[in-house]
């Protein structure tokens, strides 16, 4: 699938000029750095997020000379192959904070002991609801000395920079949007039709962003079929298929994770063969989302990603928020005026706009 032009692509230019002029400033000069924190799971925004970042990196010449998931992090590795004094960056998203703890984990190990290299985060959101844990990554950032913080939505860069005085913080758009386009699956032969109502793309209760918009009982009332997914795990029937290359990515990822979970003499070396398989494996996760959300008539979500990565390809949706405001920020700062994005409060709204989208032409 070839991205084609969507009818946001000067919004996207625009906002993909900014992510590429913060990052370079942000980089001072380097030309080599690491990337850590791939996220090795299967949520099509994450691999959004560091195929976006990897998209900058390479539009502006940089070199990325050690790479890792956040649990196959390897300082030795790391050490032989990044230049003294070369920056590392720490992938993008919303894992800033005490929600996901095995990113902020490996977040606090780099910069507890990466002291004598730049520590640029890439844009995230931050959220901590317990105060000791705040209050340990205020010490982390002020003991460090040379921390840049991206932050993608005005709450976090508030946050930041009253928390974090140790810190160059900067408020940039979030990363994937440095992908400037996604393909359209309809549209460039990815299925040969979509079906008819509503995808409801939605955070599940357990997850800690979730917020109960009641869609199973009242959404569009009997008028529209809707269908709910939850896009981190596959479902059964009418799961997108994956290509032979991505299939493969997939397979090679797991056996050589295990592969050095289970023998440590070979795991400072499995940083390279894995970091092989980042690029199609993210791919894989990403086209696999962008079939979910362009398999019916009109997308409804609270996913951020779902959000930008439509606007990317130019499928028309409506947006929800999560739990405390992720969405909404980054919507605000960035995406607001994209023509394919239809924001909606409540559940009664979000009915209301995708009734009014399904009576005109969402093609």
């Amino acid at each position: 699938m070839t991205p084609s032009t969507p009818p946001d692509a000067a919004l996207l230019d625009l906002l993909a000029d900014r992510i590429e002029a913060d990052v370079r400033a942000a980089l001072g000069g380097a030309r080599t750095v690491a990337l850590v924190n791939f996220p090795n799971h299967n949520n099509p925004g994450d691999s959004a997020i560091w195929l976006g970042a990897r998209a900058v990196l390479g539009r502006l010449g940089v070199r990325v000379a050690y790479q890792c998931a956040w649990n196959t992090y390897n300082p030795g590795a790391l050490a032989r192959n990044l230049p003294a004094g070369a920056p590392i960056l720490i992938n993008g998203g919303g894992n800033f904070g005490d929600l996901y703890q095995g990113q902020q984990g490996l977040r606090e190990r780099i910069l507890a002991t990466q002291r004598d290299r730049p520590i640029v985060q890439l844009p995230q959101s931050i959220l901590f609801r317990d105060p000791a844990n705040l209050a340990r990554n205020q010490r982390l950032i002020e003991r460090h000395g040379a921390v840049t913080l991206l932050l993608r939505e005005e709450r976090s860069y508030v946050l930041a920079g009253e928390n974090f005085p140790g810190a160059h913080t900067v408020l940039t758009p979030d990363i994937a949007l440095g992908l400037r386009r996604l393909p359209r699956p309809v549209g460039s032969g990815g299925l040969a039709g979509r079906a008819g109502g509503v995808l409801f793309l939605h955070r599940l209760p357990s997850d800690p962003e979730y917020v109960d918009y009641e869609f199973e009982t009242g959404f569009l009332g009997t008028s529209y079929d809707v269908s709910h997914r939850e896009w981190i795990r596959g479902q059964g029937a009418g799961e997108p298929g994956w290509s032979l290359r991505h299939r493969a990515a997939r397979r090679a990822n797991a056996v050589l994770r295990r592969r050095a979970a289970t023998e440590p003499r070979w795991a400072h070396r499995a940083w390279r063969p894995l970091g092989w398989t980042f690029a199609p494996l993210g791919w894989g996760y990403v086209l696999r989302g962008l079939r979910l959300m362009d398999s019916h008539q009109l997308l409804v979500t609270d996913k951020l990603h779902g959000h930008l990565m439509a606007t990317l390809a130019g499928i028309p949706h409506v947006v929800l928020d999560n739990s405390y405001g992720k969405v909404s920020g980054v919507y605000r700062a960035w995406t607001a005026p994209a023509s394919v994005a239809h924001w909606a409060s409540t559940g009664a709204e979000a009915a209301e706009i995708a009734a009014g989208l399904l009576g005109g032409d969402t093609s």
